[in-house]
């Protein structure tokens, strides 16, 4: 808990506060997945031991990028969010730092990395957001069956 409070803020730990987490840790006794109610939240990523949330793990997030309803579809299908689009983002974004996009109506389209402060998004050029998990990967990957 206190990592995900140093990591994504107060506020996201106050959120999972009062739900069941499970903890799975690695051999060496490092954490590797988190579970919350029983679903999966965050992944360690091994580099640099960083926890990444997924697409439920997002929705506990207050660092939110706002993108336009021309480019959700597009967004859903794994792309990348062009600058053009990101209609607004939350104060607590930083570059480089995990978001989670969101559509208008405050529903989770895709996780990923932000590539730009919030002062090169006025520039409007680029790629904003480079997706890691979106909506209509993380339904097909659950729909087939684990080799």
């Amino acid at each position: 808990m206190n990592v995900i409070a140093y990591i994504y803020g107060r506020a996201t730990a106050e959120k999972l506060r009062g739900r069941k987490i499970d903890v799975e840790y690695n051999k060496s006794g490092r954490i590797r997945r988190i579970y919350v109610d029983g679903k999966l939240a965050f992944v360690l990523r091994n580099n640099d031991g960083y926890l990444l949330p997924t697409l439920y793990g997002a929705t506990f997030l207050e660092r939110r990028v706002i993108i336009d309803f021309e480019a959700v579809e597009y967004v859903k299908n794994g792309r990348n969010v062009p600058a053009k689009y990101v209609v607004t983002t939350s104060q607590e974004v930083r570059p480089y730092g995990e978001v989670a996009v969101v559509d208008p109506h405050g529903s989770v389209v895709a996780v990923g990395r932000l590539m730009y402060s919030t002062r090169e998004l006025t520039l409007r050029r680029g790629y904003a957001v480079r997706v890691r998990e979106s909506l209509k990967k993380a339904t097909k990957a659950q729909k087939e069956p684990r080799q």
